[in-house]
């Protein structure tokens, strides 16, 4: 009789173990199949994050290479007949009228320059071919000539530490920002860094300019754009502005992320 009793007790224990450890091995199934699935819809979407990051590049690079050729083939070319034809046109002995036809000529190679320089700096393709670092001398070398401040650049790059289209954010930001300090800044020194390793690239830029107050003034386009491309790329963004003290840009870009 106790043994029945041992055994009534018994099967009951053992169909609950049974019972529990199926259940157990189901939770840890359908924790496995879960993460299973969140780990693919992860690389779906980094997948679908990489696609929509190379074609809006492909998009707005065509757009500034169509700009470009316009600006090399049409009015680089204009403004080069234009100073033919002051270099050939005989004027009166007036010594006023020859020093007018010497300076619009002079104007006119200056802007020749500037027009294939700002064609070279909106051409993608030229960013492979020079690299980042001569692209950015060729923009810094044209705020210079303007006569509007000083640049400072420094820089440890290695080019093979960031994929090229994320250095074509990088290039796109530092025109951007460039943009804002000449519209905005009245700024006489500007301080450029461009640091990477394997694992992160990092761009800084300073100027003395007058600053703004962060928590007071609303996003301009300038900054909104900076912060899409930051978005676009996985990248963080660290502004610093201070009234009278200017203003400090820091992105940092993960090389690893998608």
């Amino acid at each position: 009789m106790k043994r029945m009793n041992d055994e009534n007790v018994l099967i009951p224990v053992i169909a609950s173990t049974l019972l529990m450890g199926m259940i157990i091995v189901f939770v840890i199934y359908f924790i496995i199949l879960y993460r299973k699935k969140q780990r693919n819809f992860q690389q779906e979407r980094d997948a679908f994050k990489q696609a929509l990051l190379k074609t809006e590049i492909e998009i707005k690079e065509q757009t500034l290479g169509n700009v470009s050729r316009e600006l090399h083939d049409n009015l680089g070319q204009i403004a080069a007949l234009v100073k033919i034809n002051l270099s050939i046109l005989k004027i009166e002995k007036e010594p006023e009228n020859e020093l007018l036809l010497n300076d619009s000529i002079g104007l006119l190679k200056n802007l020749i320059t500037d027009i294939k320089d700002l064609s070279l700096s909106l051409k993608g393709e030229n960013l492979n071919r020079f690299g980042l670092i001569k692209m950015a001398e060729i923009d810094f070398k044209r705020c210079h000539n303007m006569g509007k401040f000083k640049i400072l650049f420094e820089h440890e790059f290695n080019e093979e530490d960031l994929a090229f289209e994320k250095q074509i954010f990088v290039y796109r930001m530092i025109q951007e920002i460039f943009n804002n300090i000449l519209n905005h800044a009245r700024a006489t020194e500007v301080k450029v860094q461009i640091r990477s390793n394997l694992n992160q690239t990092t761009l800084k830029v300073q100027d003395n300019g007058v600053g703004f107050d962060t928590a007071q003034q609303a996003k301009g386009s300038g900054l909104m754009n900076l912060e899409e491309r930051c978005r676009l790329i996985n990248a963080e963004l660290n502004l610093k502005s201070e009234v009278g003290l200017g203003t400090s840009i820091t992105i940092q870009i993960n090389s690893n992320a998608s």
